[in-house]
């Protein structure tokens, strides 16, 4: 909030006039009323009381009239500003949370299901923002009149005004107790709905799966159970915050009606007056709900600190996949990578893979094949730096990758993976990401590389028409063709190609196989294939099962062998 301490300061300001105005009518109604008083006395048929209250309505209803102009424009300008510095501030929030979510490790994605993750920036972000809102107005405000009604109180009786200050503090001790539950009940209950997030998000993604395996009743149960769970943790979240209005509530009635039994024996006693008595009234009836306001306030401010809790968990997160200090660029890459008794193993203690070494000439391409679960795709994401490797060395051009800047080690690569990534923008645009730089000439010849533009200048809008979300108005073959463009775009020494071809037809293929023989040249490729027949001409094929490489060599080479390879193409060509 530091940024906006100007508005915030001229907020406050404005929230104190308010707060004065607000007290000023108890003294208004006090002076109204004695003053009648006072008139009536001195004679109604008098001809000087009536020409003296015909002086005092004339000074009298402009001073309301004033005080009540400058309490409605106080009111507006405070609300405009502690609204813009709450807006700016929970956007800044958000800003940062996501700037950290993607510089956080890749791990963390594969840790906390997304639909949790996007709580935090909708749900989390709404009950913070009306803390927030409510903390900044409600208690300086608040505060401020309660003050300017208690210094009023004073004024008008003192002895009166202690006497019912004595009450409200029996509020204290419960408020308290009720407060620590509150937050509890808050985290709960916004963990929660993270959790309806994601069950949603798998539903709808899934939605051609439920419907062809006719999962309608089961997926209504399995979300069913989520929303009465909600409930249950939200109306237990609500019983505890209705608890504090009724305690506020009873208190105020007997602070009212301890001051109307008190004054009576001090009007009639001679110790106050009748003015002073509705002026304590007024002072009360506008204090009160502020009191109450104050009350219930600390359940908005546990509720606001429960979410902004799972807010700085987010943004407080360090990343374990670092650039050293000063660390050089990658420059002149010829494409030499090296992996140097590589091993890897997960949080959860799972050995993906264990003591790899393996060699990749420039310009060479070398196939990872084997079993699911071999280490295949973790090869790729060690080399990527998308993960650190548990020991070992991993070197390009003789460089250790952990070395230099993240920066250049990924602007050194292209990444193609059988998990196609398209955004709800143009194909030009998802094409572009390649190089942000790029013209239109240079997308187009890329797309006519991937064999991916004679589809496109047949959409509605060619090159500017928009996919839909995760590319949905495109088929699996043309979303994994615009990928390959994407890649072709941008030009790497490096080529990590994860299934690349693994939804195209046969003639997409045939043409995409072509284009990656003339794109793969001079440059040093990793294919991961489970389809033998597209690294056959690998200058090396590396066999991995269980973490380990078990063999090596050409396609020929381990024909020969007789080991796995041969056994996953008999089994493939048979």
């Amino acid at each position: 909030m530091r940024p906006f301490r100007g508005k915030l300061f001229l907020a406050f300001l404005f929230m104190a006039v308010l707060a004065a105005a607000t007290a000023g009518y108890a003294l208004l109604i006090a002076y109204t009323i004695d003053t009648a008083n006072a008139l009536q006395s001195a004679g109604s048929e008098s001809a000087s009381a009536a020409d003296k209250a015909k002086d005092f309505a004339k000074i009298i209803v402009p001073v309301i009239v004033g005080v009540t102009l400058v309490s409605g424009v106080s009111m507006f300008i405070q609300s405009i500003l502690t609204n813009a510095v709450s807006l700016n501030t929970i956007g800044g929030l958000q800003k940062a949370m996501f700037a950290k979510t993607h510089r956080a490790d890749y791990a963390a994605f594969q840790r906390e299901p997304v639909g949790n993750l996007v709580s935090r920036f909708t749900n989390d972000v709404n009950v913070l923002a009306q803390a927030l809102l409510r903390s900044m107005s409600n208690l300086f405000r608040d505060i401020l009149t309660v003050i300017f009604c208690i210094g009023t109180m004073l004024y008008l009786d003192w002895f009166i005004t202690l006497l019912v200050l004595c009450v409200y503090p029996l509020a204290l001790a419960p408020i308290i107790a009720i407060s620590k539950k509150l937050r509890g009940n808050s985290q709960e209950a916004q963990a929660h709905v993270g959790l309806i997030t994601s069950q949603l998000n798998e539903s709808f993604q899934g939605a051609r799966m439920v419907r062809t395996y006719e999962l309608e009743d089961y997926e209504n149960k399995r979300l069913g159970k989520s929303f009465d769970e909600r409930i249950r943790l939200f109306l237990q979240l609500v019983t505890n915050k209705a608890r504090v209005d009724p305690i506020l509530e009873v208190l105020g009635g007997l602070a009212i009606a301890s001051m109307f039994a008190i004054g009576v024996y001090r009007v009639i006693g001679g110790q106050t007056s009748p003015g002073a008595i509705a002026g304590l009234l007024t002072a009360i009836v506008a204090m009160a709900p502020r009191i109450r306001a104050l009350g219930t306030l600390n359940n908005v401010v546990q509720e606001g600190l429960a979410a902004l809790h799972r807010i700085f968990e987010v943004i407080d997160q360090k990343p374990t996949i670092i650039e050293k200090p000063n660390a050089p660029d990658l420059v002149d890459i010829q494409g030499h990578v090296r992996f140097e008794n590589v091993s890897f193993t997960y949080e959860d203690g799972t050995t993906a893979l264990n003591q790899i070494t393996l060699d990749a000439k420039p310009g060479t391409t070398i196939a990872l094949v084997g079993p699911s679960g071999g280490g295949k795709s973790t090869i790729l994401n060690l080399l990527a730096r998308l993960y650190d490797a548990t020991s070992g060395n991993i070197r390009i051009d003789g460089q250790k990758i952990d070395d230099v800047s993240l920066k250049s080690l990924r602007q050194s690569m292209a990444l193609v993976s059988q998990d196609i990534t398209v955004f709800d923008d143009t194909i030009a645009a998802n094409i572009g990401f390649g190089d942000q730089t790029a013209k239109q000439d240079e997308i187009e010849a890329a797309a006519k590389a991937a064999a991916a533009h004679d589809f496109i200048i047949e959409q509605p809008d060619g090159y500017q028409t928009k996919v839909g979300e995760d590319g949905s108005k495109l088929s699996g073959g043309q979303r994994q063709r615009i990928a390959l463009a994407r890649a072709m775009l941008r030009d790497a020494p490096i080529l990590l190609l994860d299934e690349a071809t693994s939804a195209l037809d046969a003639d997409s293929e045939a043409k995409v196989q072509s284009a990656l023989d003339r794109l793969t040249k001079g440059r040093t490729v990793f294919v991961i294939a489970h389809r033998l027949s597209t690294v056959r001409n690998a200058d090396k094929i590396y066999v991995l099962d269980q973490g380990r490489i078990v063999e090596s060599g050409t396609h020929a080479s381990l024909l020969k062998k007789k080991g796995v390879y041969a056994k996953l193409a008999a089994l493939q060509f048979s």
